[in-house]
């Protein structure tokens, strides 16, 4: 399987190099971004309605916050008149095709594109699928739906249960692949959804302060919200979260800018409304809270160069730890800023 959709992949691209030919380059400034926000079967009037909000509050950060044209953002949904004047049709697998083959058509050479899965999965064994109205979504049909993205950086934020499922299949050149789960096992229901939203929709994930959230940022704000949300609510943690982005085919929980996976992510960056927003502040409390955080990330940082001397067990105890204590400072900075809790 993996051969087939490699030969596909190779005769797209030389397809799109020869029609290419001749084309003048797109400059840095033309470069746009795109995004489909996919809303996937809730199970229950609970789960479906809290899809729906988020998938609406996502649509809003992505179109207000971050500056992207609405006619860039295309939401499908289990029911699209549960996201009013948002989403379009509804989320079957031809739906998706449909969305991608269109933002493909739309889409510069220099352009990105953003994919967002909002709700369940399932699995047997490794084989991974998102639950939809109609026949579910498959990493090799996403992965196939993609083909047509030949130069463009790609980004799929798989937001549900199941979702490492997806992660091996979806790797590849220019592609950046966001799990909730670190394997398609995990089937348990995600918390991950809620807390990537609101690293677009607020301030907290903007860790440096310099006007911009990366795609890395927002994975590092995520994990370590989901990590403070199972220990507040003393549960076992169910969803390990990984970012891939160097092609290998395995996520990594701790990506960074330096790291093997975490350096297309850090280049993935929406400029916020904070643009040019000086890093320094008079206030002699928030000077301490953001020291004391950075203090938090070097101290990440030298765990992640201890990884190899350690036991994967004690490696994750240390490193959910760190989360812990990075999400609580930056809510604490949150508060001080006027962000609330």
């Amino acid at each position: 399987m993996r051969a087939s959709r490699g030969a596909i992949h190779a005769l797209v691209a030389v397809l799109a190099t020869v029609a290419a030919v001749g084309a003048r380059a797109t400059p840095a400034d033309a470069q746009a971004t795109r995004a489909l926000v996919i809303v996937g079967l809730g199970g229950t009037e609970e789960y479906r309605r809290g899809f729906a909000t988020l998938a609406a509050d996502l649509h809003g950060a992505l179109t207000q916050k971050l500056g992207l044209p609405p006619e860039n953002v295309v939401v499908l949904a289990e029911r699209p008149e549960d996201v009013p004047g948002v989403a379009g049709d509804r989320s079957t697998l031809e739906a998706i095709r449909s969305a991608l083959s269109s933002l493909a058509r739309a889409s510069g050479p220099e352009d990105r594109l953003l994919v967002v899965l909002i709700g369940h999965g399932t699995s047997q064994g490794e084989e991974a699928r998102f639950n939809l109205p109609g026949p579910d979504l498959s990493a090799d049909d996403l992965d196939l739906a993609l083909t047509p993205f030949t130069t463009q950086t790609v980004a799929v934020v798989h937001a549900g249960s199941a979702g490492g499922g997806f992660v091996a299949a979806l790797a590849g050149p220019r592609r950046i692949v966001l799990s909730a789960t670190r394997s398609a096992r995990e089937r348990n229901a995600t918390e991950f959804a809620r807390y990537f939203v609101e690293s677009l929709s607020g301030d907290g994930a903007d860790l440096d302060k310099d006007g911009a959230v990366s795609l890395l940022e927002a994975f590092t704000y995520t994990r370590a919200e989901v990590a403070r949300h199972y220990a507040e609510e003393k549960e076992l943690l169910t969803e390990h979260a990984v970012l891939e982005d160097d092609g290998d085919g395995e996520g990594s929980p701790d990506p960074g800018a330096s790291a093997a996976d975490g350096r297309q992510a850090d280049a993935f960056r929406f400029r916020t409304s904070a643009v040019g927003e000086a890093r320094a502040t008079d206030d002699p409390v928030l000077a301490r809270l953001y020291g004391e955080r950075q203090e938090i990330q070097a101290r990440i940082d030298r765990l992640r160069g201890q990884r190899a001397e350690m036991t994967q067990e004690a490696y994750d105890e240390a490193l959910e730890a760190l989360l812990v204590e990075l999400a609580l400072k930056t809510r604490e900075i949150r508060a001080r800023e006027g962000g609330g809790t």
